[in-house]
C-alpha cells in the first residue's frame, strides 16, 4: 500500500489515504484528488438545487505521494 496525502492550500485540511500500486496506475492525479475530496452535497428544500462549494476547497492543494509522505514537510 502506498500513502497518500492531499492537503488544501485553501483551508489548511488534511486527508490521508492509502492506495494499491495498481490503483495509482490506473488513475491520474485529477482522479486521485476528485476520490479524497468526493463531496456529498443534497438537494435543499423541494426545488431538487444542489449549492455544493466543497470543490472550491480543492482548487489549490498539495499531493504528496510514497516515500515523499513527510508530513512536516509541508509547508503551511
Amino acid at each position: 500500500m502506498i500513502d497518500i496525502i492531499l492537503k488544501s492550500n485553501v483551508t489548511k485540511r488534511v486527508i490521508k489515504s492509502t492506495y494499491t500500486g495498481q490503483q495509482l496506475l490506473e488513475m491520474n492525479e485529477e482522479e486521485i484528488v476528485d476520490e479524497m475530496t468526493k463531496c456529498d452535497c443534497k438537494p435543499i428544500g423541494e426545488t431538487n438545487t444542489v449549492e455544493c462549494n466543497c470543490y472550491e476547497e480543492w482548487q489549490d492543494y498539495t499531493l504528496i505521494v510514497g516515500n515523499e509522505n513527510n508530513y512536516n514537510n509541508i509547508e503551511d
